[in-house]
This record gives structure tokens, C-alpha cells and sequence, in this order.
């Protein structure tokens, strides 16, 4: 998914399709994620005199845990992005997130890499609920929840409370 600037010039003011499969080892170091398999690149390219605009559709699944119960799991992965790699744009530019600097080659495997980086979800199987207690904890519904523990004061901190009584009873 690399082409030379002067070997795209030649389509100048025209389209070049893209149709592509990748392997992308390594992609991300996330633990949840355990393997991705072949990505599928297509779109087009139109060449304009000093710019290259890149129409993208990625295609792949990704072999996830899902993030509740530690199953493995695999989550369908389709991106649609419109990328501008710009001759006149340089690398410490502020300009939008894509639009990308063009130097002498048109590589488009890092933006797709970010692009798939950027859209693994957290996953969490449909057939799963929440759990509702795991080791020494334990959800409860506001019905259950006593607030009257709340007034309780901790016996080491009665002094204190005394010490708040007596200024409230001085200010009035």
C-alpha cells in the first residue's frame, strides 16, 4: 500500500482503485486483543497536482475478550475514512486529523493501521449482564441502601461532633 509520488502523477487528474489484503502483526499492544485477522483495503485514489486524495473502506475482524466475562469473541470491523495527503502540508502543521503530509511516497498502511487502532471498541457479548457481586462487593438497588448508616457517627469521632455542636450552639 505504498506508491511513489512520480508513479501516481501519471493518473493525474484521474482515480487509481485500491483493492488490498493486509496481514498487520503487532497492531496494538491492548491485552483484550487477541488477533486480527487479514484486513481488506479498498477505495480509490484521485491524483490532483499537488495532493492525493484517499477514499478508504477497511474491512477485518478482530479476535477479542469480551470485556465482562474473558470469552473470546469476534467483533466484525468495517471503516469508512476520507484521507488528504497534501504535498504542501508539512509534518508540525496544525491542520485537520486527515490530512496527512506528502513526501516522495504515498503510504497509506500507517493510516490504516490508526484507523482500525482508533475504532476497537470495548466488547461485551450480548447474552451477558452485568455482574451483580464478585469478591466482597456487591450492587444493591437505592431501595436497599439504608441511609440511616450514613447519619451513624464513627465512636472515635464523637469528640469532634460535640466540638460541632458546641460551635453551632455559640453562633446562635
Amino acid at each position: 500500500m505504498r506508491w511513489s509520488i512520480s508513479q501516481l502523477k501519471k493518473f493525474k487528474n484521474q482515480s487509481l482503485n485500491i483493492d488490498e489484503t493486509v496481514i498487520l502483526p503487532d497492531l496494538t499492544d491492548r491485552k483484550d486483543i487477541l488477533s486480527i485477522d487479514e484486513v481488506r483495503v479498498t477505495g480509490q485514489i484521485s491524483v490532483h497536482p499537488f495532493r492525493m486524495d484517499v477514499n478508504l473502506n477497511i474491512s477485518t475482524a478482530v479476535n477479542m475478550l469480551d470485556s465482562r466475562t474473558s470469552e473470546n469473541i469476534q467483533f466484525p470491523l468495517q471503516i469508512d475514512s476520507y484521507e488528504i495527503f497534501d504535498e504542501t502540508v508539512e509534518e508540525d502543521d496544525d491542520v485537520d486529523e486527515n490530512v496527512h503530509p506528502l513526501d516522495h511516497t504515498l503510504d497509506i498502511e500507517p493510516v490504516v493501521r490508526e484507523l482500525i487502532i482508533v475504532n476497537i471498541p470495548q466488547v461485551y457479548s450480548e447474552s451477558d449482564e452485568p455482574p451483580k457481586n464478585g469478591k466482597n462487593w456487591e450492587v444493591i438497588d437505592a431501595s436497599e441502601f439504608n441511609s440511616e448508616e450514613d447519619d451513624k457517627v464513627d465512636p472515635r469521632l464523637e469528640k469532634l461532633k460535640a466540638l460541632l455542636n458546641s460551635d453551632e450552639e455559640k453562633e446562635e
